[in-house]
């Protein structure tokens, strides 16, 4: 069934073809900009850098298919059945919340973003009262430069045990490694006894670090390094961040969040177990049968 919010979501005014970086294009700026107008003059979504949203941008040709996608992996590794309470962190423009209109049958979503027109164009596009979207204002030099809220120190809007399926993609990547931490501490508070993780990372190993530094053609070129992260520009160190995979696994362990083995590493580091171009780590609140 098609979404009857998408036949009246507003033109756009930008080239369809500045969707995606040119071959070749090192510095992801001055792509574009997304401006989608509300009735009172100001933005539902505005946002300088086309290419900053990637996979958020709700007019790319690939953003129903991402969201199949990733809906189609959370239900082969995660077990998400229709009826679960589903908690999105980072629910960008709604990419995830889109598919899961058909799907949940009884079932509930909530989703959080630390972008405030993120959250308002799903807010302005998912009329459904299944469906529940908030902004938290973290702070991030990417997303929300102006936040008030520290990371490190961020508690989710939400009770104890409340979900039975957490996701977070494309999330860690744009996070320190303490901010990681805490967000990992925050997903084991809000899901249930046996409640499941699934969630997508670049991961910074022995062979993904030889792997990324190594490749002429590699697509993601890494101009710092430090001992837990790598970040891709030095300008915009949170456009894309790889963690090291050590502390982020005892942080799983300290908070009893158990990680399925073995990790789904991505296409970025070369996996022939890839189920994505991410790192994807599925984790259960207690222990796997």
């Amino acid at each position: 069934m098609e979404d009857s919010a998408s036949k009246e979501e507003p033109e756009v005014d930008f080239d369809f073809q500045s969707l995606h970086p040119l071959p070749g294009l090192k510095h992801p700026d001055s792509i574009g900009s997304l401006r989608i107008p509300a009735e009172n003059g100001s933005y539902i979504l505005e946002h300088d850098n086309i290419a900053a949203l990637g996979g958020l941008n709700p007019f790319s040709p690939k953003f129903k298919s991402l969201g199949l996608k990733y809906l189609r992996l959370m239900v082969e590794h995660s077990g998400l059945l229709p009826n679960h309470k589903i908690l999105d962190v980072g629910c960008g423009t709604g990419r995830i919340a889109k598919v899961l209109q058909d799907y949940l049958d009884g079932g509930m979503y909530d989703g959080f973003d630390i972008n405030e027109h993120f959250v308002e164009y799903c807010k302005s596009t998912i009329n459904d009262e299944r469906f529940n979207f908030r902004f938290c204002d973290v702070q991030n030099g990417e997303y929300n430069p102006s936040g008030d809220i520290n990371p490190e120190k961020f508690k989710f809007p939400y009770d104890d045990s409340s979900f039975d399926r957490v996701c977070a993609i494309g999330v860690f990547n744009h996070l320190e490694l303490p901010w990681a931490t805490q967000y990992i501490i925050e997903i084991t508070r809000v899901l249930k006894p046996k409640g499941i993780f699934f969630g997508t990372f670049f991961l910074l190993n022995g062979i993904s670090m030889p792997y990324a530094r190594n490749r002429e053609d590699h697509p993601l070129k890494f101009e710092v390094e430090t001992n837990n992260a790598w970040y891709e520009y030095k300008d915009r160190p949170l456009f894309n961040v790889a963690l090291a995979e050590q502390p982020i696994r005892r942080t799983f362990i300290n908070n009893e969040l158990m990680i399925k083995e073995p990790i789904r590493y991505g296409n970025w580091c070369g996996s022939k177990n890839a189920i994505t171009g991410h790192d994807v780590i599925t984790a259960i609140k207690g222990q796997w049968k």
